[in-house]
């Protein structure tokens, strides 16, 4: 690969399919220089024989990030973007390896940053560390959106309601990791404390129902008590897709039914199960919201929603975000 390396120089001139190529070709030598460290590590190889073999995968490994980059500058000069897709691509290039190469393109400091500290640690850097480490700042940029949404202020619903659904950012107090911890939340959390504090918008006969998961089902019970709910049930929510867990793969969530008082129900057929395939993060299935419209009239309430829905109030932070 050392012969075939693309130079800092001459990476402007390069076309896609010389970039690609190049690429394609270069993951391949990392790949074998990332083995044959591991190999050298374990023969234990004269050390100048292992720190040769490291410099030669680090400079490899470089020169791949810059072309992966330089591709993305120019499938994003070439083929611009509608709606944060780009539709109509060079050939031999997919939807996926255009957006992984646009993405270090547009983040290029994050992806100087994790070559400086793959040298340091004496590691080759990959695309696979520049596109996680872009990730993990999405994400905490996400979060600080909305801590600021919520330190600026969020309008309280108006009015009492006679159905709440409620989705509590409980507190997991997970790091989240795109290798492992994947199940962190990417919102703010709240402790119990913080929400048994919570005073529900809720009428003297009012229907509640509250999603928890595993992990939370016996502090849900508790969080209807103090809000002065009286537990009947628990929904079960099948996701249709395994999911993560340490003892066992989590395939479920729940939601918990609370009343207060005397509401209006007059259902008699409704199954404690709702079968839908997950979408994205904390995002509930639709047929859980038909269920509730299709079966109960009254004024209704999504506490912490991110989605409008026609008929229902929503407050929390970026009620738009599922929607957009």
């Amino acid at each position: 690969m050392q012969n075939q390396i693309i130079e800092p120089e001459d990476m402007a001139l390069a076309t896609i399919p010389e970039l690609q190529k190049f690429i394609l070709v270069g993951e391949g030598a990392i790949s074998s220089y990332k083995a044959k460290l591991k190999t050298l590590e374990k023969a234990e190889f004269a050390e100048s024989v292992r720190k040769q073999t490291l410099k030669d995968g680090q400079k490899c490994s470089e020169a791949v990030l810059l072309a992966t980059a330089r591709l993305g500058e120019l499938i994003d000069k070439l083929c611009p973007s509608t709606a944060g897709r780009t539709k109509v691509l060079p050939e031999g290039i997919n939807h996926k390896q255009s957006h992984y190469a646009q993405e270090i393109h547009r983040h290029r400091d994050i992806m100087h940053n994790v070559i400086a500290k793959a040298i340091d640690k004496e590691d080759i850097p990959t695309r696979h560390d520049v596109l996680k480490a872009i990730k993990h700042l999405k994400r905490e940029e996400h979060i600080e959106e909305q801590k600021k949404e919520i330190e600026k202020g969020i309008e309280d619903p108006e009015g009492l309601f006679d159905i709440i659904v409620i989705d509590p950012p409980w507190q997991y107090g997970t790091k989240y990791d795109a290798d492992g911890a994947r199940g962190a939340c990417p919102y703010p959390e709240m402790s119990f404390e913080e929400l048994e504090q919570i005073e529900l918008p809720a009428k003297d006969d009012c229907i509640l129902w509250c999603w928890t998961t595993h992990q939370f089902i016996y502090d849900a019970i508790e969080l209807l008590e103090k809000w002065d709910f009286e537990y009947k049930c628990i929904l079960t929510w099948d996701k249709e897709k395994m999911g993560i867990g340490k003892w066992l793969r989590l395939q479920c969530e729940f939601c918990l039914l609370g009343v207060r008082g005397t509401p209006l129900w007059e259902a008699k057929n409704l199954r404690d199960i709702i079968s839908e395939t997950r979408r994205e993060h904390s995002r509930k299935p639709d047929g859980f919201y038909k269920m509730i419209d299709d079966n109960f009239i009254g004024r209704k309430l999504d506490y912490f929603g991110r989605e409008k829905r026609k008929g229902w109030s929503v407050y929390g932070a970026g009620q738009n975000r599922l929607s957009e």
